[in-house]
């Protein structure tokens, strides 16, 4: 979740109606790409459908890295406002419950 939830705010921070490079958002690329094919199976993200170029006859492996491309949409823009505003939310409910302890201590 959270690296659903970083992914989504990375593109939605980037959101120029292009394709935002995702990449290197976080350092385990399988994880990253579970959690892309999860976002774009729930229609929250689009990703770019482009295949690199095989260079297994140059001796260039195809394990590597490929740059991955994403946009959002509507729906994932929705999604990730509220996801933050419930984050906010309980931010703010932790805060008031620290305050409580305080003043109750000071006997206010």
């Amino acid at each position: 979740m959270n690296l659903e939830f970083k992914i989504l705010g990375h593109l939605f921070n980037n959101d120029k109606g292009k394709f935002v490079d995702v990449t290197f958002l976080d350092e385990n690329y399988s994880s990253l790409i579970e959690s892309l094919i999860e976002l774009k199976g729930n229609n929250y993200i689009v990703i770019d459908e482009t295949k690199p170029r095989n260079f297994s006859a140059f001796g260039i492996s195809n394990q590597r890295i490929h740059k991955i491309g994403a946009k959002i949409n509507t729906k994932g823009k929705i999604y990730f406002q509220n996801l933050n505003n419930k984050l906010n939310k309980t931010e703010q409910n932790i805060e008031k419950k620290r305050s409580f302890k305080l003043a109750h201590f000071f006997n206010f």
